[in-house]
């Protein structure tokens, strides 16, 4: 608990062990020396930022055409081959984001406006050809009917049931009858 107490203090002036005789003199000291011995390893210590493109000793590394190439294709310096520092530009950067994000935007509405095209136009064509086919399905089922018809009155006409000149007039009735109906 005494340790405690005494690091919350600053340690004074700390000088190799002097020549003392008193031992709680000694102590003391020695405790202060320990308290002011930092073995947090920089936690909580204010360290500024490192930049490796600034660092003059790694001028030689970044002077390499590949490795230039790369930092110009990853937006860290320009064409001239100086350092664009983020932190300025972060306002660009976040209106081209933002504008890139628009863009992706704007190309995917344009690709399902194009979808729902495509799928309107197979829904008229399927439409268009769904009808083709009840009409052409009507027009066999009423040529059947009638050959059918024909059939059974050729039949009849030679069992000698029905008379070919009251067939014709009889056709006749049900076509006025049709019409006035």
């Amino acid at each position: 608990a005494n340790l405690t107490a005494e690091r919350s203090h600053p340690p004074t002036e700390v000088s190799p062990c002097p020549p003392i005789c008193d031992m709680s003199k000694r102590d003391e000291f020695l405790r202060n020396r320990e308290a002011g011995f930092n073995t947090r390893f920089g936690v909580g210590a204010n360290l500024t930022a490192y930049n490796a493109l600034y660092d003059p000793n790694m001028r030689h590394f970044f002077e390499n055409s590949v490795v230039q190439s790369h930092l110009y294709r990853t937006g860290q310096i320009d064409k001239a081959g100086r350092v664009i520092d983020l932190d300025l530009n972060k306002s660009k950067l976040q209106i081209i984001e933002k504008e890139f994000v628009n863009a992706e935007k704007a190309e995917q509405m344009r690709q399902r406006e194009e979808e729902e095209m495509r799928r309107r136009v197979q829904l008229k064509r399927h439409q268009a050809l769904d009808k083709a086919r009840k009409e052409e399905k009507l027009i066999r089922i009423k040529e059947d009917r009638k050959i059918r018809q024909e059939i059974v009155l050729a039949t009849r006409e030679a069992q000698g049931l029905i008379v070919p000149s009251a067939v014709s007039s009889a056709k006749g009735k049900k076509k006025r009858v049709k019409k006035k109906v």
